[in-house]
Protein backbone atom coordinates (compact mmCIF):
# COMPACT_ATOMS: atom_id res chain seq x y z
CA UNK A 1 0.00 0.00 0.00
CA UNK A 2 1.62 3.30 -1.28
CA UNK A 3 1.30 5.83 1.69
CA UNK A 4 0.90 9.78 2.04
CA UNK A 5 4.65 10.29 1.83
CA UNK A 6 5.46 8.94 -1.53
CA UNK A 7 3.27 11.70 -3.30
CA UNK A 8 4.58 14.89 -4.58
CA UNK A 9 2.95 18.05 -5.84
CA UNK A 10 5.65 17.32 -8.95
CA UNK A 11 4.96 13.80 -9.80
CA UNK A 12 3.66 12.91 -13.13
CA UNK A 13 0.64 11.66 -13.97
CA UNK A 14 2.83 9.62 -16.49
CA UNK A 15 4.73 7.72 -14.26
CA UNK A 16 1.58 6.80 -11.42
CA UNK A 17 -0.14 5.47 -14.79
CA UNK A 18 2.25 3.37 -16.61
CA UNK A 19 4.85 1.65 -14.70
CA UNK A 20 3.55 -1.63 -13.78
CA UNK A 21 2.30 -1.78 -10.36
CA UNK A 22 4.48 -4.78 -8.85
CA UNK A 23 7.39 -2.71 -9.59
CA UNK A 24 5.99 0.42 -7.42
CA UNK A 25 4.93 -1.65 -4.88
CA UNK A 26 8.23 -3.47 -4.27
CA UNK A 27 10.14 -0.45 -5.11
CA UNK A 28 8.14 1.30 -2.16
CA UNK A 29 8.29 -1.81 -0.24
CA UNK A 30 12.00 -2.16 0.43
CA UNK A 31 12.50 1.83 1.40
CA UNK A 32 10.14 2.55 4.06
CA UNK A 33 12.99 4.74 5.54
CA UNK A 34 13.67 6.62 2.17
CA UNK A 35 9.94 7.15 2.19
CA UNK A 36 10.12 8.72 5.49
CA UNK A 37 13.33 11.08 5.40
CA UNK A 38 11.56 12.11 1.90
CA UNK A 39 8.58 13.10 3.79
CA UNK A 40 10.88 14.72 6.49
CA UNK A 41 13.12 16.37 4.08
CA UNK A 42 9.41 17.92 2.22
CA UNK A 43 9.42 20.11 5.57
CA UNK A 44 12.21 21.93 5.20
CA UNK A 45 12.94 21.88 1.55
CA UNK A 46 10.59 22.72 -1.68
CA UNK A 47 9.44 19.17 -3.27
CA UNK A 48 12.65 17.48 -0.75
CA UNK A 49 14.92 18.29 -3.13
CA UNK A 50 17.61 20.91 -3.83
CA UNK A 51 18.81 19.47 -7.16
CA UNK A 52 16.13 18.98 -9.94
CA UNK A 53 17.30 15.83 -11.28
CA UNK A 54 17.52 14.06 -7.88
CA UNK A 55 13.39 13.71 -7.77
CA UNK A 56 11.28 10.70 -9.27
CA UNK A 57 8.20 9.78 -8.62
CA UNK A 58 7.17 8.05 -5.83
CA UNK A 59 9.75 9.29 -3.98
CA UNK A 60 13.96 8.86 -4.42
CA UNK A 61 15.56 6.72 -2.57
CA UNK A 62 17.79 8.44 0.05
CA UNK A 63 21.67 7.66 -0.20
CA UNK A 64 23.21 7.16 2.90
CA UNK A 65 27.39 6.55 1.58
CA UNK A 66 29.42 5.70 -1.35
CA UNK A 67 31.93 2.91 -1.88
CA UNK A 68 34.04 2.69 -4.94
CA UNK A 69 31.82 1.83 -7.53
CA UNK A 70 28.74 1.21 -4.97
CA UNK A 71 25.92 2.94 -3.56
CA UNK A 72 24.62 2.31 -0.16
CA UNK A 73 20.77 3.61 1.01
CA UNK A 74 19.47 4.99 4.15
CA UNK A 75 17.39 1.17 4.48
CA UNK A 76 20.70 -0.70 3.73
CA UNK A 77 19.84 -1.50 0.03
CA UNK A 78 23.12 -1.60 -2.35
CA UNK A 79 23.82 -0.50 -5.48
CA UNK A 80 25.76 -0.45 -8.55
CA UNK A 81 26.92 2.96 -9.30
CA UNK A 82 26.75 4.02 -13.22
CA UNK A 83 25.34 7.39 -12.25
CA UNK A 84 28.73 8.57 -10.35
CA UNK A 85 27.34 12.05 -10.14
CA UNK A 86 26.54 12.62 -13.22
CA UNK A 87 30.07 12.56 -14.83
CA UNK A 88 31.78 13.71 -11.69
CA UNK A 89 33.44 10.76 -9.73
CA UNK A 90 35.21 9.47 -12.75
CA UNK A 91 37.23 6.61 -10.15
CA UNK A 92 33.75 6.11 -8.68
CA UNK A 93 32.93 6.98 -4.75
CA UNK A 94 35.38 7.90 -1.86
CA UNK A 95 38.39 6.82 -4.36
CA UNK A 96 41.35 5.76 -1.57
CA UNK A 97 43.80 8.05 -2.68
CA UNK A 98 41.42 10.92 -2.86
CA UNK A 99 40.18 10.96 0.16
CA UNK A 100 43.46 10.33 1.62
CA UNK A 101 45.05 13.62 -0.11
CA UNK A 102 42.07 15.22 1.73
CA UNK A 103 42.87 13.99 4.76
CA UNK A 104 45.78 16.53 6.04
CA UNK A 105 43.91 19.47 4.10
CA UNK A 106 40.95 19.04 6.56
CA UNK A 107 43.78 19.09 9.06
CA UNK A 108 45.60 22.04 7.63
CA UNK A 109 42.75 24.18 6.27
CA UNK A 110 40.26 24.16 3.38
CA UNK A 111 40.06 27.57 1.85
CA UNK A 112 42.15 30.18 2.64
CA UNK A 113 41.64 34.23 1.50
CA UNK A 114 44.82 34.27 -0.51
CA UNK A 115 46.72 31.84 -3.31
CA UNK A 116 47.96 28.98 -2.07
CA UNK A 117 50.15 26.03 -3.87
CA UNK A 118 47.37 23.43 -4.81
CA UNK A 119 45.47 26.06 -6.75
CA UNK A 120 48.63 26.54 -8.66
CA UNK A 121 49.55 23.11 -8.80
CA UNK A 122 46.27 22.17 -10.13
CA UNK A 123 45.86 25.13 -12.70
CA UNK A 124 49.46 24.01 -13.56
CA UNK A 125 47.81 20.33 -14.33
CA UNK A 126 45.42 21.65 -16.19
CA UNK A 127 47.32 23.76 -18.47
CA UNK A 128 49.92 21.10 -19.01
CA UNK A 129 47.01 18.55 -20.08
CA UNK A 130 44.94 20.24 -22.22
CA UNK A 131 46.58 22.33 -25.28
CA UNK A 132 43.75 25.54 -26.01
CA UNK A 133 44.23 26.24 -21.72
CA UNK A 134 46.72 28.40 -22.23
CA UNK A 135 45.86 30.52 -18.77
CA UNK A 136 42.28 29.72 -16.35
CA UNK A 137 41.14 30.76 -13.38
CA UNK A 138 38.72 28.59 -10.95
CA UNK A 139 35.21 29.08 -10.13
CA UNK A 140 33.08 26.63 -8.05
CA UNK A 141 30.48 24.89 -10.55
CA UNK A 142 29.87 24.41 -14.39
CA UNK A 143 27.15 26.76 -14.07
CA UNK A 144 29.65 29.68 -12.62
CA UNK A 145 32.56 28.80 -15.32
CA UNK A 146 29.55 29.31 -18.30
CA UNK A 147 28.60 32.61 -16.51
CA UNK A 148 32.66 33.52 -16.47
CA UNK A 149 33.02 32.76 -19.68
CA UNK A 150 30.30 34.91 -21.09
CA UNK A 151 31.22 37.57 -19.06
CA UNK A 152 34.82 37.17 -20.68
CA UNK A 153 33.42 36.60 -24.51
CA UNK A 154 30.96 40.34 -23.81
CA UNK A 155 34.12 42.04 -22.45
CA UNK A 156 36.10 41.19 -25.59
CA UNK A 157 33.68 41.66 -28.40
CA UNK A 158 31.46 44.86 -26.88
CA UNK A 159 28.29 42.35 -27.73
CA UNK A 160 25.68 41.00 -25.90
CA UNK A 161 24.21 37.74 -28.09
CA UNK A 162 24.93 34.13 -27.12
CA UNK A 163 24.20 31.09 -29.42
CA UNK A 164 23.81 28.01 -27.80
CA UNK A 165 22.57 24.68 -29.34
CA UNK A 166 19.24 23.41 -29.04
CA UNK A 167 19.07 20.57 -26.32
CA UNK A 168 22.33 22.15 -25.21
CA UNK A 169 23.18 22.63 -21.51
CA UNK A 170 25.60 24.93 -19.61
CA UNK A 171 24.64 25.66 -16.06
CA UNK A 172 21.74 26.71 -13.88
CA UNK A 173 21.97 30.78 -13.74
CA UNK A 174 20.82 33.08 -16.52
CA UNK A 175 20.85 33.70 -18.81
CA UNK A 176 21.55 30.44 -20.09
CA UNK A 177 18.26 29.06 -18.40
CA UNK A 178 15.98 32.14 -18.71
CA UNK A 179 14.99 32.19 -22.31
CA UNK A 180 15.87 35.88 -22.90
CA UNK A 181 15.90 37.12 -25.98
CA UNK A 182 19.52 37.81 -26.58
CA UNK A 183 19.78 34.09 -26.36
CA UNK A 184 20.02 31.76 -29.58
CA UNK A 185 19.69 28.11 -30.13
CA UNK A 186 20.82 26.60 -33.35
CA UNK A 187 19.83 22.76 -34.21
CA UNK A 188 22.63 20.18 -32.88
CA UNK A 189 24.80 18.83 -36.14
CA UNK A 190 23.48 21.21 -38.92
CA UNK A 191 25.51 22.70 -40.65
CA UNK A 192 23.09 25.11 -42.50
CA UNK A 193 21.22 26.78 -39.58
CA UNK A 194 24.51 28.82 -38.46
CA UNK A 195 24.91 31.50 -41.04
CA UNK A 196 20.96 32.75 -39.36
CA UNK A 197 21.97 31.45 -35.97
CA UNK A 198 25.24 32.93 -35.60
CA UNK A 199 25.53 36.47 -37.19
CA UNK A 200 27.64 40.20 -36.35
CA UNK A 201 25.82 40.38 -33.39
CA UNK A 202 26.92 37.23 -31.46
CA UNK A 203 29.17 37.61 -28.75
CA UNK A 204 29.66 34.01 -28.18
CA UNK A 205 28.78 30.64 -29.43
CA UNK A 206 28.76 27.92 -26.34
CA UNK A 207 29.13 24.27 -27.81
CA UNK A 208 29.57 21.02 -26.13
CA UNK A 209 31.17 18.21 -28.33
CA UNK A 210 28.43 16.35 -27.61
CA UNK A 211 24.87 16.66 -26.12
CA UNK A 212 24.92 15.70 -22.38
CA UNK A 213 21.87 16.47 -20.75
CA UNK A 214 20.39 16.70 -24.41
CA UNK A 215 20.82 12.63 -24.33
CA UNK A 216 24.43 12.39 -25.14
CA UNK A 217 24.11 12.69 -28.72
CA UNK A 218 27.57 12.91 -30.08
CA UNK A 219 28.25 15.90 -32.15
CA UNK A 220 29.82 15.25 -36.24
CA UNK A 221 33.14 16.50 -36.21
CA UNK A 222 32.61 18.13 -39.31
CA UNK A 223 29.67 20.40 -37.72
CA UNK A 224 31.73 21.19 -34.72
CA UNK A 225 34.24 22.44 -37.15
CA UNK A 226 32.08 24.42 -38.92
CA UNK A 227 31.14 26.25 -35.64
CA UNK A 228 34.40 27.13 -35.01
CA UNK A 229 34.50 28.38 -38.42
CA UNK A 230 31.14 30.33 -38.21
CA UNK A 231 32.34 32.14 -35.36
CA UNK A 232 35.73 33.22 -36.47
CA UNK A 233 33.81 34.90 -39.27
CA UNK A 234 32.14 36.71 -37.33
CA UNK A 235 34.61 37.57 -34.74
CA UNK A 236 32.34 35.87 -31.85
CA UNK A 237 34.15 33.92 -28.78
CA UNK A 238 34.26 29.94 -29.47
CA UNK A 239 33.27 28.61 -26.05
CA UNK A 240 33.92 24.72 -26.02
CA UNK A 241 31.90 23.48 -23.17
CA UNK A 242 34.30 20.42 -21.68
CA UNK A 243 32.66 19.71 -18.33
CA UNK A 244 31.60 16.66 -19.22
CA UNK A 245 33.69 15.51 -21.95
CA UNK A 246 37.17 16.23 -20.91
CA UNK A 247 36.85 12.42 -19.19
CA UNK A 248 36.67 11.03 -22.51
CA UNK A 249 40.67 11.91 -23.69
CA UNK A 250 43.63 12.31 -22.75
CA UNK A 251 44.10 15.90 -23.89
CA UNK A 252 40.13 16.57 -23.84
CA UNK A 253 37.71 16.26 -26.78
CA UNK A 254 38.98 19.92 -28.14
CA UNK A 255 42.60 18.18 -29.06
CA UNK A 256 41.12 14.50 -29.98
CA UNK A 257 38.78 16.63 -32.73
CA UNK A 258 41.71 19.19 -33.70
CA UNK A 259 39.29 22.04 -32.02
CA UNK A 260 41.27 25.57 -31.09
CA UNK A 261 38.40 26.88 -29.10
CA UNK A 262 38.61 30.45 -27.53
CA UNK A 263 37.87 29.40 -23.97
CA UNK A 264 36.85 25.88 -22.68
CA UNK A 265 34.56 25.70 -19.36
CA UNK A 266 35.62 22.66 -16.79
CA UNK A 267 34.03 21.30 -14.12
CA UNK A 268 32.89 18.12 -12.72
CA UNK A 269 35.59 15.53 -12.64
CA UNK A 270 38.71 18.58 -12.13
CA UNK A 271 37.43 18.85 -8.55
CA UNK A 272 37.79 14.97 -7.64
CA UNK A 273 34.23 15.12 -6.30
CA UNK A 274 34.54 18.01 -4.87
CA UNK A 275 32.57 21.79 -6.15
CA UNK A 276 34.37 23.06 -8.67
CA UNK A 277 34.74 25.06 -12.38
CA UNK A 278 37.34 26.91 -14.37
CA UNK A 279 37.34 28.68 -17.48
CA UNK A 280 40.57 28.43 -19.66
CA UNK A 281 42.19 29.43 -22.92
CA UNK A 282 43.51 32.17 -24.92
CA UNK A 283 45.50 34.07 -22.77
CA UNK A 284 44.55 37.43 -23.82
CA UNK A 285 40.83 36.90 -22.96
CA UNK A 286 42.08 35.37 -19.47
CA UNK A 287 44.41 38.51 -19.29
CA UNK A 288 40.87 40.53 -19.14
CA UNK A 289 40.29 39.23 -15.67
CA UNK A 290 44.25 40.23 -14.04
CA UNK A 291 44.31 42.56 -11.84
CA UNK A 292 47.36 43.84 -13.39
CA UNK A 293 45.34 45.11 -15.90
CA UNK A 294 43.55 48.56 -15.90
CA UNK A 295 39.84 48.14 -16.24
CA UNK A 296 40.12 44.65 -15.71
CA UNK A 297 36.60 42.89 -15.69
CA UNK A 298 36.05 41.60 -12.20
CA UNK A 299 35.74 38.31 -10.69
CA UNK A 300 35.18 36.99 -7.01
CA UNK A 301 34.16 33.86 -5.44
CA UNK A 302 34.46 33.44 -1.89
CA UNK A 303 35.32 29.88 -2.78
CA UNK A 304 37.15 30.03 -5.96
CA UNK A 305 40.05 27.57 -6.32
CA UNK A 306 39.69 26.43 -2.69
CA UNK A 307 42.68 23.80 -0.99
CA UNK A 308 40.17 20.62 -1.05
CA UNK A 309 38.56 20.93 -4.11
CA UNK A 310 42.34 21.65 -5.53
CA UNK A 311 43.54 18.52 -3.83
CA UNK A 312 40.97 16.25 -4.56
CA UNK A 313 40.95 17.36 -7.95
CA UNK A 314 44.41 17.50 -8.37
CA UNK A 315 44.75 13.32 -7.39
CA UNK A 316 41.56 12.82 -9.78
CA UNK A 317 43.46 13.82 -12.68
CA UNK A 318 46.73 12.15 -12.18
CA UNK A 319 44.57 8.87 -12.00
CA UNK A 320 42.71 9.63 -15.27
CA UNK A 321 45.68 8.83 -17.48
CA UNK A 322 45.32 7.42 -20.69
CA UNK A 323 45.19 3.94 -19.94
CA UNK A 324 42.22 4.44 -17.71
CA UNK A 325 40.30 6.51 -20.38
CA UNK A 326 40.68 3.75 -22.68
CA UNK A 327 39.57 1.58 -20.31
CA UNK A 328 36.54 3.49 -19.50
CA UNK A 329 35.32 4.14 -23.21
CA UNK A 330 36.13 0.70 -24.12
CA UNK A 331 33.70 -1.02 -21.23
CA UNK A 332 30.92 1.75 -22.45
CA UNK A 333 31.38 0.65 -26.33
CA UNK A 334 30.73 -3.02 -24.63
CA UNK A 335 27.96 -2.32 -21.80
CA UNK A 336 26.24 -0.19 -24.89
CA UNK A 337 26.43 -3.31 -27.08
CA UNK A 338 24.99 -5.57 -24.29
CA UNK A 339 22.39 -3.38 -23.21
CA UNK A 340 20.65 -3.28 -27.35
CA UNK A 341 21.45 -7.03 -27.67
CA UNK A 342 19.20 -7.30 -24.03
CA UNK A 343 16.53 -4.99 -25.75
CA UNK A 344 16.36 -7.32 -29.01
CA UNK A 345 16.39 -10.42 -26.97
CA UNK A 346 13.16 -9.36 -24.63
CA UNK A 347 11.37 -7.33 -27.45
CA UNK A 348 11.44 -4.18 -26.24
CA UNK A 349 13.87 -2.23 -28.43
CA UNK A 350 16.32 0.29 -26.68
CA UNK A 351 18.51 2.72 -28.27
CA UNK A 352 22.16 3.01 -26.62
CA UNK A 353 23.81 6.61 -27.39
CA UNK A 354 27.66 6.99 -26.49
CA UNK A 355 30.43 9.96 -26.02
CA UNK A 356 33.55 8.06 -24.59
CA UNK A 357 32.24 6.61 -21.45
CA UNK A 358 29.07 8.39 -21.18
CA UNK A 359 25.89 6.68 -22.31
CA UNK A 360 22.27 7.16 -22.58
CA UNK A 361 19.67 4.61 -22.51
CA UNK A 362 16.77 5.28 -25.11
CA UNK A 363 13.37 3.41 -25.25
CA UNK A 364 12.48 2.40 -29.18
CA UNK A 365 14.38 1.37 -32.18
CA UNK A 366 14.20 4.43 -33.66
CA UNK A 367 17.56 6.67 -34.45
CA UNK A 368 18.41 9.58 -31.73
CA UNK A 369 19.60 12.72 -33.09
CA UNK A 370 18.05 15.41 -31.69
CA UNK A 371 17.08 16.71 -28.10
CA UNK A 372 13.47 15.67 -28.77
CA UNK A 373 14.28 12.11 -30.02
CA UNK A 374 15.43 11.85 -27.06
CA UNK A 375 12.71 12.49 -25.09
CA UNK A 376 10.34 10.14 -26.44
CA UNK A 377 9.15 7.44 -24.71
CA UNK A 378 8.79 9.23 -20.85
CA UNK A 379 6.60 6.46 -19.32
CA UNK A 380 8.96 3.70 -20.43
CA UNK A 381 12.18 5.31 -19.38
CA UNK A 382 10.64 6.04 -15.79
CA UNK A 383 9.31 2.75 -16.08
CA UNK A 384 13.21 1.35 -16.31
CA UNK A 385 14.70 3.57 -14.19
CA UNK A 386 12.37 2.73 -11.23
CA UNK A 387 12.65 -0.98 -11.93
CA UNK A 388 16.55 -0.93 -12.22
CA UNK A 389 16.63 0.40 -8.83
CA UNK A 390 14.73 -2.58 -7.64
CA UNK A 391 17.17 -4.67 -9.49
CA UNK A 392 19.84 -2.94 -7.28
CA UNK A 393 21.53 -0.81 -11.02
CA UNK A 394 21.95 2.88 -9.39
CA UNK A 395 20.96 4.73 -12.82
CA UNK A 396 19.44 8.33 -14.14
CA UNK A 397 15.62 8.71 -14.67
CA UNK A 398 16.93 9.99 -18.23
CA UNK A 399 18.52 7.06 -18.87
CA UNK A 400 22.21 8.35 -18.82
CA UNK A 401 25.26 6.32 -17.65
CA UNK A 402 29.04 7.34 -16.33
CA UNK A 403 31.04 4.75 -16.16
CA UNK A 404 34.06 5.46 -13.29
CA UNK A 405 37.43 3.20 -13.05
CA UNK A 406 36.02 1.54 -10.07
CA UNK A 407 33.65 -0.64 -11.96
CA UNK A 408 35.36 -4.11 -12.27
CA UNK A 409 34.08 -6.69 -15.37
CA UNK A 410 31.61 -8.31 -13.44
CA UNK A 411 30.03 -5.51 -11.88
CA UNK A 412 29.48 -4.57 -15.54
CA UNK A 413 27.83 -7.69 -16.46
CA UNK A 414 25.59 -7.17 -13.61
CA UNK A 415 24.72 -3.60 -14.82
CA UNK A 416 23.67 -5.56 -18.49
CA UNK A 417 21.74 -8.51 -16.56
CA UNK A 418 19.89 -6.15 -14.39
CA UNK A 419 18.52 -4.34 -17.73
CA UNK A 420 17.80 -7.48 -19.45
CA UNK A 421 15.86 -8.59 -16.38
CA UNK A 422 13.80 -5.41 -16.24
CA UNK A 423 13.79 -5.00 -20.22
CA UNK A 424 11.34 -8.80 -19.92
CA UNK A 425 9.28 -7.05 -17.02
CA UNK A 426 8.16 -4.49 -19.24
CA UNK A 427 7.70 -6.41 -22.07
CA UNK A 428 4.31 -7.87 -20.49
CA UNK A 429 3.08 -4.03 -20.23
CA UNK A 430 1.36 -3.70 -23.49
CA UNK A 431 0.94 0.71 -22.94
CA UNK A 432 4.96 0.54 -22.14
CA UNK A 433 5.52 -1.94 -25.01
CA UNK A 434 3.41 0.28 -27.56
CA UNK A 435 5.38 3.58 -26.47
CA UNK A 436 8.67 2.28 -27.02
CA UNK A 437 8.06 0.63 -30.24
CA UNK A 438 5.88 3.79 -31.68
CA UNK A 439 2.39 1.93 -31.86
CA UNK A 440 0.97 4.12 -29.06
CA UNK A 441 -2.41 5.67 -30.25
Amino acid sequence: MLTSAATSPTETVDARSVIPVDIVERYHRARPTSAATFARARASMPGAETRAVTYYWPFPTVIDRGEGAELVDVDGLRYIDVVNNYTSLVHGNAQPEVAAALGPVLRRGTVFPALHDSQIALAEALVARIPAVELLRFTNSGSEASALALRIARRATGRRSITIAEGGYHGAVPPFTSGEPEITRTPYNDISALQSTITDDTAAVFMEPFLGAGGVIPGDPVFLHAVQRRAREVGAIFVLDEIQSLRNAPRGMADSLGLQPDLITLAKLIGGGLPIGAVGGRADLLELTSPLVPGRLDHAGTLNGNVAACVAGRAALRRLDAAAIDWLNTAAEGLALGIEAAGEAAGLPVTVTRAGSILNVHPGSAPVRAPRDAGRAAGCRAALHLGLLVEGIYTTPRGMINLSTALTPRQLDRVRDGYTTVLERLVNAPALLAEATGDAA
